[in-house]
């Protein structure tokens, strides 16, 4: 009797999942499904979802959670990827002083109908509950966005180089991308570094 539990959990999945069908976020986005361009499971990403009862009537929604390595769709259309995370010795010239830094790349693809000005893009790193400064290491390449001020146009991507640093031990580090510096949702990417 055993053997056809495999099978009924798949059909369990696919219908919970909707064949494929993306989980919308309170703030319009979604974390783009498995099979796609994602390495992100939809139970990671639906385990953090916030329900409306949660907030207040001021109170942000908790910002989507997501894997180092997957995507995440804003409700404009913004497609942000943040890679899993390359570690190394900051050098010399770098800027804050640090024993060891994390590398991303952010991919930001534009899937929306208008520009997208990169000076938009807030992302900031923390480890446990400190900030994680932003490293500056123009000798291996981490000068942070060059030209923030330069629009990406609808249909177009563009890969970003960010380093933060982090604790000399592996631990949790979360980097939280948003889209609109004026406030709009935000997408949590986390993993262990």
């Amino acid at each position: 009797m055993r053997k056809g539990r495999p099978a009924l959990a798949v059909c369990a999945l696919l219908a919970l999942t909707g064949c494929g069908a993306e989980p919308v976020t309170p703030e319009g986005g979604a974390a783009v499904p498995p099979g796609t361009t994602s390495r992100v499971p939809m139970s990671e990403t639906r385990a953090h979802e916030t329900r409306p009862h949660e907030t207040g009537p001021h109170e942000k929604p908790a910002p989507r959670a997501v894997l180092f390595g997957g995507d995440y769709r804003f409700g404009s259309g913004l497609i942000v990827n943040v890679s899993e995370p390359k570690t190394f010795t900051p050098s010399d010239s770098a800027f804050p002083d640090a024993d060891r830094a994390a590398a991303f790349t952010l991919t930001v693809r534009n899937e929306t109908d208008t520009a997208y000005r990169l000076s938009q893009l807030s992302v900031r790193a923390t480890s446990g509950d400190k900030r994680a400064p932003q490293v500056v290491d123009p000798t291996q390449g981490y000068t942070g966005i060059v030209d923030a001020d330069r629009d990406l146009p609808a249909g177009d991507r563009v890969d970003l180089p960010y380093a933060f640093a982090v604790p000399a031990h592996r631990a949790p580090v979360e980097l939280t991308v948003c889209p609109d510096t004026s406030g709009g949702a935000e997408a949590t990417y986390h993993g262990q570094v």
